[in-house]
Formats: structure tokens, C-alpha cells, sequence
């Protein structure tokens, strides 16, 4: 089972400590959901806000620009208020301990980048996915000696220590070699992902395994350096379990859960979810509204 912050990545168990009482500290003052009952649109509409909770260091989903959050989440959440008639209060906090304050009722949603595991649905319910995070590969941009995920025999991969895209890649690993191929040359982790990439634009290795939406959005920067190993027409080849990012409501706030689902449904309708996606990760992506949660 994937869990933790960005699609499963782990952290350090000695920050837990630390963060959560920054949070519980700071979450004390600036709660909105004070009613007893399950959240409602009415009570949202009172308040004239609808509070979000993120930890904004997570570009392009959300970080900082200057003292304002910004980045595809943040847009989306911008036109939902807008639609809801209220302001987006926005409150940057550290993730350790983030969604035990949504369960404390300290804000209404929790809007940071969320991986959807059997874990996170059991608690809280997660909204329709607003990205894609299975584990693709990246190459150097015109590495024609890799023309699909079939080509990886023999070349060196690398990924992020202790994070899922890890276990995606050595699973894939396996499976060639249980086809009758070679497999990888070697399997490479990092402490970071900027430390993979930049290993790959030197050469050192040639290929990096991450989420696809980090992927998109790296060489929508980067479009001389890198692209993702596609299939024959273009769509990006994807390995690993499905792994869809969402938000995360109360289970009791059924009203605001059911509004954000009409509101990404319509997203898609209209068009502005294609819109935002390409505005933050160059190209669009077809996301379901059923059959998104892992069965564990």
C-alpha cells in the first residue's frame, strides 16, 4: 500500500513530533470549522470563506511566490471559492499532523497534494483526482536508443530512496527479467529527485522514474533536456498501480465533499481542468470519477 505526503513518499519520523505541535500551535488561532455538526455550504457561505489547509513546497501544485500561494491547486481552489461566492483562505502549515487538524476541525479542507490510498478513504473522503501520480520514466530528450519501457535492458535507472516510485521500479525490473531480459544495468537512489535529474542531464544514468505528474511538469521546464518514454502515439508509458492525487473532507462534510466533486466534474466538462493542467504540466490527462481508491 502507497502512503505518505506525495504519493507515498516517507518522511523523516523525527519531524513528526516537532511539526505537529507547530501546527496544533498555530491551527489554534486560525480554525474555521467551529460548529459541531457536519460542515455545510450555508456555514461556509456565513463565514464568507472556505479554509484550506496545504503545506505550500510542492511546486507546481502549490508553493510560494513571495507571501502568496500559487501553483494548479491553488487555481483550482481560486475558481471554487469564486463559484461559491466566498474568499479562499489559504494556510500554509507542515504536513506532519495536517490531517489530524481537519479531523480536529481546525480548517475545511486539506488541499496539499494527497496520494488516494484505502488508508486515507477509510478516514476521510477523498474527492474526485485532480492529477495522476503512477511511476513513469523520463530520458534524456532525443535517447533514441529507448523507444518504450521495453527498451530499459541493460541501462541505469535512477529514482528517490524510500519513496513508492522505488518499489514501482524495482517490481518493473523484475518483470523484465522475468521475460528474458537482462533488466537494468543498476537501479540508482537519491536523495532527491533534483539529484536524479541533473545525474541524467550529466549522462550518468538514463533514465528517472517518478510520478507522472512531477515528470510532466519537469519537462515542460526542461523540453530540450528531457521527455518522458512514451508508447507509439505519444501517451506516457506508465508502470506500477494506479496512483491518483486528491483532497481530503471529512467524512461527516458530505455538502462540501459533493460541491468539490460537481465543481472538478464541471471542470472537466468546460474545459478549465485541461486548461490548468497544461498551464502547470504542459499537457492534459483523462481522470476517472469512479474506481480511483486502491482496494488496499
Amino acid at each position: 500500500m502507497k502512503s505518505g505526503r506525495r504519493f507515498g513518499m516517507l518522511r523523516k519520523v523525527c519531524a513528526v513530533a516537532v511539526a505537529s505541535v507547530l501546527a496544533a500551535g498555530c491551527l489554534t488561532a486560525c480554525g474555521s470549522s467551529k460548529n459541531t455538526g457536519p460542515l455545510t455550504l450555508d456555514q461556509i457561505k456565513e463565514n464568507g470563506k472556505l479554509t484550506v489547509a496545504t503545506e505550500a513546497a510542492y511546486e507546481p501544485f502549490e508553493y510560494m511566490d513571495g507571501d502568496k500561494i500559487i501553483g494548479y491547486n491553488a487555481d483550482l481552489f481560486a475558481k471554487i471559492c469564486d463559484d461559491l461566492g466566498v474568499e479562499l483562505d489559504y494556510i500554509d502549515l507542515p504536513f506532519q499532523g495536517i490531517l489530524a487538524g481537519l479531523e480536529a476541525k481546525k480548517y475545511d479542507v486539506v488541499g496539499a497534494t494527497l496520494g488516494v490510498t484505502a488508508e486515507r478513504a477509510d478516514k476521510y473522503t477523498m474527492t474526485y483526482p485532480i492529477q495522476n501520480g503512477t511511476t513513469v520514466f523520463v530520458k534524456r530528450k532525443g535517447d533514441d536508443s529507448i523507444k518504450s519501457i521495453e527498451d530499459m535492458s541493460g541501462k541505469k535507472v535512477g529514482t528517490q530512496t524510500s519513496c513508492y516510485n522505488e518499489d514501482d521500479t524495482k517490481k518493473f525490473n523484475e518483470k523484465l527479467k522475468s521475460e528474458g531480459k537482462d533488466g537494468y544495468a543498476e537501479l540508482l537512489k537519491y536523495d532527491s529527485f533534483p539529484e536524479a535529474f541533473a545525474e541524467l542531464k550529466n549522462g550518468k544514468i538514463d533514465l528517472v522514474a517518478q510520478n507522472y505528474a512531477s515528470c510532466a511538469a519537469v519537462v515542460m521546464k526542461n523540453p530540450d533536456d528531457y521527455e518522458i518514454v512514451a508508447d507509439d502515439s505519444g501517451k506516457a508509458e506508465m508502470v506500477g498501480t494506479d496512483t491518483w492525487v486528491s483532497w481530503a473532507v471529512r467524512k461527516e462534510d458530505t455538502e462540501l465533499s459533493d460541491y468539490i466533486n460537481s465543481e472538478i466534474h464541471k471542470f472537466k466538462e468546460d474545459g478549465t481542468l485541461a486548461e490548468l493542467q497544461k498551464k502547470w504540466f504542459g499537457e492534459a490527462v483523462d481522470l476517472p470519477e469512479s474506481d480511483y481508491i486502491p482496494a488496499e
